[in-house]
């Protein structure tokens, strides 16, 4: 019986630090794939995006507008550099396997800034996109972006101690990452010390939803010293 355990307990160990090894080779592969798309775009390489989807790929922006096929995706790049003068930045932040998708999937910003090339109007765009990997001869491809908006939030909340509060807060870092959270800053009002306000950036409304819903979250806020129930301001641009 003990044999048995002790096999048990090794393969499990095993098994967790193949799947640890995945996707580190994984997040640093899509990384890499990143800067790459990036690089291309920012040279308007059409060649090379057309390489890096899939012939069936599917892409739908934040408009909700669908296109399908490499084909066309990258005529719509194409006509994008003939009319703008645009610079992609990509920051990706982070890289998992979905079961719903049977594929690895990674999430990040972008951010396209310039002017057009008639008139010098400005173009600036921002947003999420996420980005279901296949391999494809062992070439990373994009099978399906979805391109959404950067949902932004603002809570304010009484505290029992600042310091105490700001701790805890940064200790929870990882926690907000892994659920959708972008960026963040926080601070205090001007003339109370003890209201917390905190700006963040996310992925989704869904995704800000299930953290702030997530039991551990509240949890998390009781031992930063919280006072009642915060007050949740939802931002939309104009």
């Amino acid at each position: 019986m003990k044999s048995y355990l002790l096999f048990t307990v090794l393969l499990c160990t095993i098994t967790f630090s193949k799947i640890q090894a995945q996707m580190t080779t994984n997040e640093h592969a899509m990384q890499a794939f990143a800067r790459d798309y990036m690089a291309a775009y920012n040279q308007q390489n059409v060649d090379a995006l057309k390489s890096m989807y899939s012939e069936y790929v599917t892409r739908i922006d934040q408009a909700g507008e669908k296109m399908v096929g490499a084909d066309q995706v990258v005529n719509y790049l194409s006509e994008q550099f003939r009319l703008n003068n645009a610079t992609l930045l990509l920051r990706q932040r982070s890289v998992h396997w979905s079961d719903a998708e049977h594929a690895w999937v990674a999430r990040g910003t972008y951010e396209i800034y310039g002017i057009t090339n008639v008139y010098d109007i400005e173009v600036h765009t921002t947003g999420v996109y996420t980005n279901t990997m296949i391999q494809d001869k062992d070439q990373w491809k994009i099978a399906q972006t979805v391109l959404t908006p950067i949902v932004k939030i603002m809570v304010h909340h009484q505290v029992e101690d600042f310091a105490k509060w700001k701790s805890n807060f940064a200790a929870k870092a990882e926690m907000r990452s892994a659920a959708g959270e972008i960026s963040s800053e926080f601070g205090t009002l001007h003339d109370d010390p003890k209201t917390v306000y905190v700006l963040s950036e996310w992925t989704s409304l869904e995704a800000f939803q299930a953290y702030a819903a997530d039991p551990k979250t509240e949890t998390a806020m009781q031992a930063a010293g919280v006072i009642g129930k915060p007050a949740i301001l939802i931002l939309d641009q104009q």
